[in-house]
Protein backbone atom coordinates (compact mmCIF):
# COMPACT_ATOMS: atom_id res chain seq x y z
CA UNK A 1 0.00 0.00 0.00
CA UNK A 2 2.61 2.43 0.74
CA UNK A 3 4.75 1.64 -2.54
CA UNK A 4 1.64 2.61 -4.29
CA UNK A 5 0.75 5.45 -2.34
CA UNK A 6 4.57 6.57 -3.08
CA UNK A 7 4.33 5.88 -6.69
CA UNK A 8 6.67 2.85 -6.83
CA UNK A 9 4.17 -0.17 -7.72
CA UNK A 10 1.25 0.51 -10.01
CA UNK A 11 -2.24 0.11 -9.22
CA UNK A 12 -3.48 -2.40 -11.27
CA UNK A 13 0.17 -4.44 -10.35
CA UNK A 14 -1.06 -8.55 -10.57
CA UNK A 15 1.17 -8.62 -7.49
CA UNK A 16 -0.45 -5.87 -5.62
CA UNK A 17 -4.26 -6.87 -6.73
CA UNK A 18 -3.50 -10.36 -5.52
CA UNK A 19 -2.12 -9.41 -2.36
CA UNK A 20 -4.98 -7.08 -1.40
CA UNK A 21 -7.90 -9.59 -2.21
CA UNK A 22 -6.11 -12.50 -0.53
CA UNK A 23 -5.90 -10.96 2.77
CA UNK A 24 -9.55 -12.39 4.68
CA UNK A 25 -10.22 -9.22 6.13
CA UNK A 26 -11.16 -10.58 9.59
CA UNK A 27 -9.39 -7.40 11.38
CA UNK A 28 -7.22 -9.40 13.74
CA UNK A 29 -4.23 -6.95 12.91
CA UNK A 30 -6.18 -4.19 14.52
CA UNK A 31 -6.89 -5.78 17.74
CA UNK A 32 -3.25 -6.80 18.04
CA UNK A 33 -1.94 -3.67 16.69
CA UNK A 34 -0.40 -1.36 19.42
CA UNK A 35 -0.49 2.02 17.17
CA UNK A 36 -4.51 1.33 16.27
CA UNK A 37 -3.77 1.33 12.92
CA UNK A 38 -7.24 0.56 10.97
CA UNK A 39 -6.15 -1.72 8.73
CA UNK A 40 -9.72 -2.56 7.50
CA UNK A 41 -10.39 0.95 5.93
CA UNK A 42 -6.70 0.68 4.33
CA UNK A 43 -7.87 -2.34 2.89
CA UNK A 44 -11.12 -1.13 1.17
CA UNK A 45 -9.64 2.16 0.00
CA UNK A 46 -6.64 -0.07 -1.69
CA UNK A 47 -8.93 -2.40 -3.06
CA UNK A 48 -11.60 0.16 -4.16
CA UNK A 49 -7.89 1.62 -6.32
CA UNK A 50 -7.63 -1.99 -7.62
CA UNK A 51 -11.65 -1.91 -8.69
CA UNK A 52 -11.13 1.38 -10.71
CA UNK A 53 -7.38 0.26 -12.83
CA UNK A 54 -8.88 -3.19 -13.59
CA UNK A 55 -12.00 -1.70 -15.08
CA UNK A 56 -15.58 -4.32 -14.83
CA UNK A 57 -15.97 -7.59 -16.50
CA UNK A 58 -13.41 -9.66 -15.27
CA UNK A 59 -14.83 -13.28 -16.42
CA UNK A 60 -13.52 -14.93 -13.26
CA UNK A 61 -15.56 -12.56 -10.84
CA UNK A 62 -19.16 -14.68 -11.83
CA UNK A 63 -20.48 -15.16 -7.98
CA UNK A 64 -18.94 -11.85 -6.93
CA UNK A 65 -20.79 -10.16 -9.96
CA UNK A 66 -24.03 -12.12 -9.40
CA UNK A 67 -24.55 -11.12 -5.87
CA UNK A 68 -22.84 -7.77 -5.37
CA UNK A 69 -25.68 -6.92 -7.96
CA UNK A 70 -27.92 -8.81 -6.36
CA UNK A 71 -27.81 -7.48 -2.92
CA UNK A 72 -28.93 -3.92 -2.98
CA UNK A 73 -32.13 -4.94 -4.58
CA UNK A 74 -34.75 -6.65 -2.55
CA UNK A 75 -36.28 -8.16 -5.06
CA UNK A 76 -33.38 -10.15 -6.71
CA UNK A 77 -32.92 -11.23 -3.05
CA UNK A 78 -35.92 -12.59 -2.72
CA UNK A 79 -36.30 -14.30 -6.27
CA UNK A 80 -33.22 -16.10 -6.13
CA UNK A 81 -33.57 -17.06 -2.65
CA UNK A 82 -36.72 -18.88 -4.22
CA UNK A 83 -34.55 -20.54 -7.47
CA UNK A 84 -32.36 -21.55 -4.77
CA UNK A 85 -34.67 -23.28 -2.39
CA UNK A 86 -36.21 -24.97 -5.62
CA UNK A 87 -33.22 -26.46 -6.73
CA UNK A 88 -32.36 -27.39 -3.65
CA UNK A 89 -35.34 -29.41 -3.83
CA UNK A 90 -35.21 -30.94 -6.82
CA UNK A 91 -31.72 -31.07 -9.05
CA UNK A 92 -29.62 -30.40 -5.94
CA UNK A 93 -30.59 -34.03 -4.92
CA UNK A 94 -29.08 -35.86 -7.80
CA UNK A 95 -25.87 -36.53 -7.42
CA UNK A 96 -25.52 -36.49 -11.02
CA UNK A 97 -26.29 -33.00 -12.18
CA UNK A 98 -23.90 -31.89 -8.64
CA UNK A 99 -20.94 -33.44 -9.99
CA UNK A 100 -21.60 -32.17 -13.56
CA UNK A 101 -22.15 -28.82 -12.21
CA UNK A 102 -18.90 -29.18 -10.41
CA UNK A 103 -17.23 -29.87 -13.62
CA UNK A 104 -18.75 -26.71 -15.67
CA UNK A 105 -19.52 -23.90 -13.13
CA UNK A 106 -17.22 -24.88 -10.10
CA UNK A 107 -18.00 -21.31 -8.90
CA UNK A 108 -21.48 -21.66 -8.94
CA UNK A 109 -21.20 -25.28 -7.26
CA UNK A 110 -19.43 -23.70 -4.28
CA UNK A 111 -22.18 -20.96 -4.05
CA UNK A 112 -25.22 -23.26 -3.97
CA UNK A 113 -23.28 -25.88 -1.51
CA UNK A 114 -22.22 -23.07 1.03
CA UNK A 115 -26.25 -21.98 1.00
CA UNK A 116 -28.04 -23.51 4.22
CA UNK A 117 -32.15 -24.74 3.50
CA UNK A 118 -34.06 -21.96 2.15
CA UNK A 119 -36.41 -20.97 4.21
CA UNK A 120 -40.23 -21.31 2.90
CA UNK A 121 -40.87 -17.90 1.59
CA UNK A 122 -44.25 -16.39 1.35
CA UNK A 123 -45.22 -14.52 4.54
CA UNK A 124 -41.73 -15.33 6.35
CA UNK A 125 -40.49 -12.12 4.43
CA UNK A 126 -42.30 -9.43 6.50
CA UNK A 127 -42.03 -9.06 9.91
CA UNK A 128 -44.36 -6.79 11.62
CA UNK A 129 -43.71 -3.06 10.70
CA UNK A 130 -43.04 -2.46 14.73
CA UNK A 131 -43.58 -4.59 17.67
CA UNK A 132 -44.17 -3.83 21.14
CA UNK A 133 -43.82 -5.46 24.33
CA UNK A 134 -48.03 -5.78 23.99
CA UNK A 135 -47.68 -7.72 21.34
CA UNK A 136 -45.99 -10.63 22.31
CA UNK A 137 -49.66 -12.41 24.35
CA UNK A 138 -47.66 -13.27 27.43
CA UNK A 139 -48.50 -12.26 30.65
CA UNK A 140 -46.59 -9.75 32.53
CA UNK A 141 -45.42 -7.39 29.65
CA UNK A 142 -43.27 -4.45 30.34
CA UNK A 143 -44.18 -0.89 29.35
CA UNK A 144 -42.31 0.19 26.42
CA UNK A 145 -39.24 1.95 27.65
CA UNK A 146 -38.41 3.90 23.94
CA UNK A 147 -38.07 2.68 20.29
CA UNK A 148 -35.68 1.28 18.08
CA UNK A 149 -35.08 0.54 14.93
CA UNK A 150 -34.00 -2.97 13.62
CA UNK A 151 -31.56 -3.20 10.46
CA UNK A 152 -32.81 -6.22 8.49
CA UNK A 153 -29.95 -7.26 6.34
CA UNK A 154 -29.76 -8.49 3.34
CA UNK A 155 -28.60 -12.18 3.88
CA UNK A 156 -29.62 -12.76 7.38
CA UNK A 157 -33.65 -11.71 6.45
CA UNK A 158 -33.35 -14.51 2.96
CA UNK A 159 -31.05 -17.28 4.74
CA UNK A 160 -31.93 -16.98 8.51
CA UNK A 161 -35.21 -14.56 8.89
CA UNK A 162 -36.24 -16.31 11.79
CA UNK A 163 -33.02 -14.40 13.83
CA UNK A 164 -34.75 -11.21 13.14
CA UNK A 165 -38.09 -12.39 14.44
CA UNK A 166 -36.22 -13.63 17.15
CA UNK A 167 -34.43 -10.43 17.98
CA UNK A 168 -37.29 -8.52 17.77
CA UNK A 169 -39.36 -10.54 20.10
CA UNK A 170 -36.29 -10.99 22.29
CA UNK A 171 -36.32 -6.66 22.42
CA UNK A 172 -40.01 -6.35 23.22
CA UNK A 173 -39.77 -8.96 26.06
CA UNK A 174 -36.78 -6.36 27.75
CA UNK A 175 -39.71 -3.50 27.17
CA UNK A 176 -38.24 -2.14 24.09
CA UNK A 177 -41.03 -1.37 20.72
CA UNK A 178 -38.80 -2.55 17.43
CA UNK A 179 -39.27 -0.71 14.36
CA UNK A 180 -38.70 -2.18 11.28
CA UNK A 181 -38.99 0.43 8.47
CA UNK A 182 -39.67 -1.04 4.58
CA UNK A 183 -36.77 2.16 3.46
CA UNK A 184 -33.67 -0.32 5.05
CA UNK A 185 -31.45 -1.82 2.46
CA UNK A 186 -28.08 -3.74 2.18
CA UNK A 187 -25.96 -2.13 4.77
CA UNK A 188 -23.24 -1.98 1.49
CA UNK A 189 -20.42 -3.93 3.96
CA UNK A 190 -19.60 -6.39 0.77
CA UNK A 191 -19.66 -3.45 -1.47
CA UNK A 192 -17.10 -2.17 0.34
CA UNK A 193 -14.78 -4.81 1.11
CA UNK A 194 -14.48 -5.43 -2.54
CA UNK A 195 -13.74 -2.05 -3.59
CA UNK A 196 -16.98 -0.96 -4.97
CA UNK A 197 -17.16 2.11 -1.89
CA UNK A 198 -19.25 4.58 -4.78
CA UNK A 199 -22.44 1.32 -4.36
CA UNK A 200 -21.81 1.42 -0.75
CA UNK A 201 -22.12 4.92 0.08
CA UNK A 202 -25.53 4.88 -2.17
CA UNK A 203 -27.13 2.24 0.34
CA UNK A 204 -25.70 3.79 3.48
CA UNK A 205 -27.52 7.36 2.19
CA UNK A 206 -31.17 5.04 1.80
CA UNK A 207 -29.90 3.52 5.22
CA UNK A 208 -29.58 7.10 6.93
CA UNK A 209 -32.53 8.36 5.75
CA UNK A 210 -34.76 5.23 6.41
CA UNK A 211 -33.34 5.51 10.21
CA UNK A 212 -34.01 9.48 10.51
CA UNK A 213 -37.22 9.01 9.04
CA UNK A 214 -38.49 5.84 12.09
CA UNK A 215 -38.18 8.38 14.82
CA UNK A 216 -36.28 5.42 16.77
CA UNK A 217 -33.70 6.50 19.20
CA UNK A 218 -31.21 3.36 18.30
CA UNK A 219 -30.59 1.23 15.58
CA UNK A 220 -29.77 -2.37 16.42
CA UNK A 221 -27.97 -4.73 14.51
CA UNK A 222 -28.02 -8.50 14.72
CA UNK A 223 -25.49 -8.88 12.21
CA UNK A 224 -21.39 -8.38 13.09
CA UNK A 225 -20.47 -7.72 9.55
CA UNK A 226 -23.58 -5.52 8.81
CA UNK A 227 -23.21 -3.68 12.11
CA UNK A 228 -19.63 -3.36 11.87
CA UNK A 229 -20.21 -1.32 8.54
CA UNK A 230 -23.06 0.72 9.70
CA UNK A 231 -20.80 2.22 12.37
CA UNK A 232 -18.57 3.30 9.89
CA UNK A 233 -21.22 5.67 7.65
CA UNK A 234 -19.31 8.70 9.26
CA UNK A 235 -15.85 7.59 7.96
CA UNK A 236 -17.61 6.46 4.69
CA UNK A 237 -19.14 9.61 3.99
CA UNK A 238 -16.77 12.39 5.63
CA UNK A 239 -15.95 14.33 2.24
CA UNK A 240 -19.76 14.08 1.95
CA UNK A 241 -20.57 17.83 2.65
CA UNK A 242 -24.42 16.98 2.89
CA UNK A 243 -24.38 13.31 4.15
CA UNK A 244 -21.05 14.00 6.65
CA UNK A 245 -23.24 15.08 10.01
CA UNK A 246 -25.84 12.72 8.91
CA UNK A 247 -23.81 10.01 8.68
CA UNK A 248 -21.53 10.48 11.74
CA UNK A 249 -25.09 10.96 13.98
CA UNK A 250 -26.06 8.05 12.35
CA UNK A 251 -23.06 6.01 13.38
CA UNK A 252 -22.88 7.02 17.05
CA UNK A 253 -26.42 5.22 17.22
CA UNK A 254 -25.85 1.56 16.00
CA UNK A 255 -25.18 -0.72 18.67
CA UNK A 256 -25.24 -4.82 18.26
CA UNK A 257 -28.24 -6.18 20.07
CA UNK A 258 -26.58 -8.19 22.69
CA UNK A 259 -24.45 -5.10 23.39
CA UNK A 260 -27.54 -3.30 23.67
CA UNK A 261 -29.77 -5.34 26.25
CA UNK A 262 -26.66 -6.11 28.28
CA UNK A 263 -26.39 -1.96 28.68
CA UNK A 264 -30.20 -1.52 29.42
CA UNK A 265 -30.71 -4.27 31.47
CA UNK A 266 -31.58 -7.19 30.43
CA UNK A 267 -34.62 -9.84 31.53
CA UNK A 268 -33.08 -13.79 33.32
CA UNK A 269 -34.94 -16.64 32.05
CA UNK A 270 -36.54 -18.34 34.75
CA UNK A 271 -36.36 -22.12 33.43
CA UNK A 272 -33.35 -23.77 33.20
CA UNK A 273 -32.29 -25.07 29.66
CA UNK A 274 -29.90 -28.07 30.58
CA UNK A 275 -27.58 -27.96 27.09
CA UNK A 276 -23.97 -27.89 26.40
CA UNK A 277 -22.75 -24.47 24.03
CA UNK A 278 -19.63 -22.79 23.17
CA UNK A 279 -19.63 -19.40 21.39
CA UNK A 280 -17.80 -18.23 18.48
CA UNK A 281 -16.31 -14.71 18.20
CA UNK A 282 -17.70 -13.44 14.72
CA UNK A 283 -14.57 -11.49 13.29
CA UNK A 284 -16.48 -8.71 12.68
CA UNK A 285 -17.90 -8.21 16.15
CA UNK A 286 -14.78 -8.84 18.44
CA UNK A 287 -12.74 -6.88 16.00
CA UNK A 288 -14.86 -4.53 13.92
CA UNK A 289 -17.10 -3.63 17.07
CA UNK A 290 -14.82 -4.47 19.81
CA UNK A 291 -17.39 -6.57 21.44
CA UNK A 292 -16.66 -9.69 23.43
CA UNK A 293 -18.16 -9.62 26.53
CA UNK A 294 -21.56 -9.02 25.96
CA UNK A 295 -22.54 -12.01 24.03
CA UNK A 296 -21.43 -14.43 26.83
CA UNK A 297 -23.15 -12.27 29.44
CA UNK A 298 -26.35 -13.01 27.45
CA UNK A 299 -25.57 -16.36 27.65
CA UNK A 300 -24.45 -15.95 31.00
CA UNK A 301 -27.96 -15.22 32.01
CA UNK A 302 -29.57 -18.48 30.61
CA UNK A 303 -30.24 -20.64 33.67
CA UNK A 304 -28.47 -24.11 33.21
CA UNK A 305 -26.55 -23.44 30.49
CA UNK A 306 -23.39 -25.06 30.39
CA UNK A 307 -20.89 -22.26 27.64
CA UNK A 308 -17.51 -24.78 27.02
CA UNK A 309 -14.71 -22.16 25.78
CA UNK A 310 -13.87 -22.53 22.63
CA UNK A 311 -10.03 -22.61 21.41
CA UNK A 312 -9.60 -20.07 18.72
CA UNK A 313 -12.57 -18.30 18.96
CA UNK A 314 -11.62 -15.11 18.00
CA UNK A 315 -9.88 -16.39 14.41
CA UNK A 316 -11.35 -16.23 11.44
CA UNK A 317 -14.06 -19.11 9.92
CA UNK A 318 -12.99 -18.38 6.46
CA UNK A 319 -16.74 -16.91 5.24
CA UNK A 320 -15.31 -13.35 5.47
CA UNK A 321 -18.47 -11.60 3.29
CA UNK A 322 -17.55 -13.70 0.53
CA UNK A 323 -14.15 -14.80 0.85
CA UNK A 324 -15.21 -18.56 1.07
CA UNK A 325 -16.15 -17.85 -2.79
CA UNK A 326 -13.73 -15.98 -4.26
CA UNK A 327 -10.87 -17.82 -2.25
CA UNK A 328 -12.32 -21.64 -1.38
CA UNK A 329 -8.88 -23.20 -0.63
CA UNK A 330 -7.64 -20.96 2.38
CA UNK A 331 -11.29 -20.33 3.15
CA UNK A 332 -11.60 -23.76 3.41
CA UNK A 333 -8.67 -24.75 5.66
CA UNK A 334 -9.81 -21.82 8.01
CA UNK A 335 -13.33 -23.34 7.62
CA UNK A 336 -12.15 -26.92 8.48
CA UNK A 337 -10.15 -25.90 11.74
CA UNK A 338 -12.97 -23.68 13.18
CA UNK A 339 -15.11 -26.65 12.94
CA UNK A 340 -12.32 -29.18 14.38
CA UNK A 341 -12.29 -26.62 17.60
CA UNK A 342 -16.03 -26.92 17.67
CA UNK A 343 -16.30 -30.46 17.80
CA UNK A 344 -13.73 -30.66 20.05
CA UNK A 345 -15.89 -28.82 22.78
CA UNK A 346 -18.19 -31.28 23.14
CA UNK A 347 -20.83 -28.87 22.65
CA UNK A 348 -24.55 -29.74 21.30
CA UNK A 349 -24.60 -26.16 19.67
CA UNK A 350 -22.53 -23.30 18.47
CA UNK A 351 -23.60 -19.81 19.10
CA UNK A 352 -22.85 -17.12 16.71
CA UNK A 353 -23.78 -13.59 15.21
CA UNK A 354 -23.23 -13.16 12.46
CA UNK A 355 -24.83 -14.91 9.22
CA UNK A 356 -21.72 -15.24 6.69
CA UNK A 357 -20.04 -17.43 10.08
CA UNK A 358 -23.18 -19.05 10.55
CA UNK A 359 -23.23 -20.03 6.99
CA UNK A 360 -19.60 -21.18 6.79
CA UNK A 361 -19.83 -22.91 10.53
CA UNK A 362 -23.04 -24.92 9.19
CA UNK A 363 -21.58 -25.98 6.31
CA UNK A 364 -18.53 -27.50 7.79
CA UNK A 365 -20.10 -29.54 10.08
CA UNK A 366 -22.40 -30.61 7.55
CA UNK A 367 -19.40 -31.82 5.40
CA UNK A 368 -18.04 -34.33 8.23
CA UNK A 369 -21.55 -35.37 9.29
CA UNK A 370 -21.87 -33.47 12.53
CA UNK A 371 -24.84 -32.66 14.36
CA UNK A 372 -24.10 -29.86 16.21
CA UNK A 373 -25.87 -27.15 15.10
CA UNK A 374 -25.49 -23.21 14.65
CA UNK A 375 -27.81 -20.57 16.73
CA UNK A 376 -27.68 -17.34 17.24
CA UNK A 377 -27.80 -15.64 20.53
CA UNK A 378 -31.22 -14.48 20.17
CA UNK A 379 -32.77 -17.23 19.17
CA UNK A 380 -31.41 -19.27 21.97
CA UNK A 381 -32.21 -16.25 24.30
CA UNK A 382 -36.04 -16.67 22.71
CA UNK A 383 -36.23 -20.05 22.97
CA UNK A 384 -35.08 -19.76 27.14
CA UNK A 385 -38.05 -17.18 27.02
CA UNK A 386 -40.06 -19.51 25.97
CA UNK A 387 -41.61 -16.88 23.85
CA UNK A 388 -44.22 -18.60 20.80
CA UNK A 389 -41.71 -18.19 17.54
CA UNK A 390 -42.73 -15.35 15.26
CA UNK A 391 -42.49 -17.22 12.09
CA UNK A 392 -42.63 -20.55 11.78
CA UNK A 393 -40.05 -23.01 12.25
Amino acid sequence: MRAVARGEMAVDDAAFAAAMYYCVGCRACETACPAGVEFGLLLEEARAAVEQAAGPGRPDDFPRELLLDALPRPRRVRLGARLLRRYQRTLGRAGWWTRRLERRRPDLARLIALAPEIPKQGRRWRLPAELGPDDLGVDGAPRARGLVAMHPGCVQQVLFPEVNADTAQVLAYNAWRVAVPDGFRCCGALHAHQGRREDARAQARINIAAFEASGAERLVSNAAGCGAFLEEYGALLEDDPEWAARATAFSSQVVDVTEHLVKEGLRRPLRPFGIRVTYDDPCHLIHGQRVARAPRLVLAAIPGLEVVPLAESTWCCGSAGIYNLTHPDPAGRLGERKVERIVATGAEMVVTGNPGCMVQISAGLRAIGSPIRVIHPVSLLRAAYELPALLPR
